[in-house]
């Protein structure tokens, strides 16, 4: 009997053993995958990110990757964005957590000369709540192309903002602040130049102000925004995945 009770005592410490070894082994494994998922919904993330900035950029206007000249911008509460919460102190830590929280310009570069700048631009207006742009402007102060980045408008109504449900959104391309003038700057129910939906005004309403907004800000800041940082004060770059730049269709 003590001999089986040693030998129960024994099977019991390597039991014991193995659960913990296939204990550590299984939380080892989670927290690969957990880690292995995070990297992935960043890189696709990001690629969206890349997809937007080329897709608001005229092609073969610029010759770098606009993605790499992330940087932050002045006064950023004058474009509705957030203020970066919590505040970072290390410039690569906030640089990229500025640019997960879509709170950064880009710059175009072509010949040593910054072209135009991709500017996110957020309006609280919208029917359903905020809707969130992503605008390109270049130095001439001529829009370049419009995108939504984030809305949740009625769908079959102020969803038409989106390109893929209407080309309203082309609309904008190369408009300016002169062009129309500052009474053109709306919807054509309130005199202005651009069309509204049937049934849906507030929507484009809401993106026509927060559009003329971002050229306001452009005309305000310019001197910063279209000169390119000495090397010592340049923004850390961020790691985009490889992707050719000018693929998206400007309309």
């Amino acid at each position: 009997m003590k001999r089986l009770a040693g030998l129960d005592k024994s099977r019991i410490a390597i039991t014991a053993l193995l659960l913990g070894g296939f204990s550590v082994i299984g939380v080892g494994l989670v927290t690969v995958t957990e880690e292995a998922t995070r990297t992935r919904i960043a890189e696709s993330q990001l690629a969206v990110l890349l997809g937007q900035i080329s897709a608001v950029l005229i092609p073969g206007s610029f010759s770098n990757n606009p993605a790499d000249t992330a940087f932050l911008l002045p006064d950023p509460a004058a474009l509705n964005l957030p203020p970066l919460k919590p505040t970072l102190s290390d410039p690569k830590q906030a640089m990229a957590a500025s640019v997960a929280a879509g709170i950064v310009g880009f710059r175009a570069i072509k010949a040593g000369k910054v072209v135009a700048v991709v500017l996110p631009v957020i309006t609280h207006f919208g029917y359903s709540g905020d809707i969130k742009l992503i605008i390109g402007i270049d130095r001439d102060g001529k829009i370049t192309g419009v995108r939504v980045t984030r809305q949740n408008e009625t769908p079959g109504l102020g969803d038409k903002i989106e390109p893929e449900k209407s080309p309203w959104i082309y609309g904008f391309n190369d408009k300016s602040l002169n062009n129309p003038d500052e009474k053109g700057w709306a919807v054509k129910k309130d005199g202005g130049v651009f069309d509204q939906f049937s049934g849906a005004t507030i929507t484009p309403r809401a993106v026509v102000g927060a559009i003329h907004q971002a050229l306001r800000y452009v005309q305000a800041h310019h001197e910063q925004l279209f000169s390119l940082p000495a090397p010592h004060e340049a923004q850390p770059a961020i790691n985009l995945p490889a992707a050719t730049h000018n693929e998206v269709p400007h309309e």
